[in-house]
């Protein structure tokens, strides 16, 4: 899958985009385990679910409903981009710990699970295999999102 057009970078007329699926490929059983290693939590529309500035390592994934990662600068606010249902968001932070860089927000209702970098922990060293393919997973996404980033700086 093509991370292409996975974010919009605040142009009015950019066609809507979407987010690449997450661990696509994972059996059942990976999703099974994956979900024992997470918290559930329902979000209502309009509710910030992740505060720019904030600092969490967890990773979010969308199982059902849409959030949208949003920006604030310099008194404006940008739409980045939409994370349906088999997205995640908030893999920044989960990675290297800083300050979330964007605010999350809940477009409808859904739910989501959690997924803490203790977590990860035990869930890698219970199945490395699994650890390494969210790891990869995550980085398909971010390379895709750079390529992106790189397209719109390159085509201004």
């Amino acid at each position: 899958m093509s991370g292409a057009g996975f974010f919009d970078y605040g142009t009015d007329d950019a066609p809507e985009v979407r987010a690449p699926m997450f661990l696509g490929d994972a059996s059942v059983e990976d999703w099974a385990l994956l979900v024992d290693h997470c918290e559930r939590r329902r979000f209502h529309r309009g509710e910030v679910v992740v505060h720019f500035g904030e600092v969490d390592r967890s990773l979010f994934i969308v199982i059902e409903g849409e959030l949208e990662t949003v920006a604030e600068r310099r008194g404006r606010t940008r739409r980045l981009s939409p994370a349906p249902a088999g997205s995640v968001v908030g893999e920044l932070g989960f990675l290297d710990g800083r300050p979330r860089s964007a605010s999350v927000v809940a477009a409808t209702d859904g739910e989501l699970l959690r997924l803490s970098i203790s977590s990860f922990e035990s869930l890698a060293a219970m199945n490395p295999r699994l650890g390494r393919s969210l790891l990869f997973d995550l980085g398909r996404i971010l390379a895709g999102r750079l390529r992106s980033l790189t397209e719109i700086v390159m085509s201004r």
